[in-house]
């Protein structure tokens, strides 16, 4: 009896090595001050990963739209921290992958600046009062024991009519530390786990 060999395991191999070769020499390149070569090898990435994900069926391959889940975000918020702690070939790539994104929409209007605030979104109903003021929420026909059947909320900046079980945004202390011009690092688990 013979047996074939797993060629789908050796091929898996093959697309893997030459991702890894590729980000090495895009890595060098950039560090070395030649942009023009790295992202020459960054288009090379790019060509590998579509080879591997059509070798590999794109099982595990997700867009833009399913990664966000059933979420309602219209942004994508990174921490600057976690970004600098990933290896330096990780964010050669990931930065080559911005400036395309850039470059694709540099023609669409945009905002200068945007403001982040950490926090958390919680039921109205379920809110403190202080935590109301600071959502922006005013509360009207409250009883004593909390929210009633009477009970009115308000967003203080449009004057929209809420009830108990909408969500508001309660700022909070951000738990990621700060970038600290670049020298903050948090431990990566690269392999994944807890």
């Amino acid at each position: 009896m013979t047996t074939t060999p797993d060629t789908s395991r050796e091929t898996h191999h093959h697309f893997l090595t030459g991702l890894a070769q590729q980000g090495d020499y895009a890595h060098g390149f950039a560090k070395a001050g030649h942009q023009k070569e790295a992202l020459e090898h960054v288009a090379a990435i790019e060509g590998l990963t579509a080879a591997y994900r059509a070798a590999v069926g794109a099982a595990d391959a997700e867009d833009v739209h399913t990664y966000f889940g059933l979420s309602y975000a219209n942004y994508l918020v990174l921490p600057r921290t976690m970004l600098q702690s990933m290896p330096e070939g990780w964010q050669v790539r990931f930065v080559a992958m911005l400036n395309q994104l850039h470059d694709a929409f540099e023609h669409v209007p945009q905002a200068p600046t945007y403001q982040v605030t950490a926090g958390k979104t919680l039921q109205l109903n379920e809110m403190t009062e202080s935590q109301l003021h600071a959502a922006g929420i005013d509360v009207e026909g409250d009883g004593e024991d909390g929210p009633g059947p009477g009970t009115r909320y308000h967003r203080r900046s449009d004057g929209a009519e809420l009830t108990g079980d909408d969500y508001g945004f309660v700022p909070g202390k951000d738990p990621v530390p700060h970038y600290n011009r670049g020298r903050t690092r948090v431990e990566p688990r690269l392999g994944g786990g807890a």
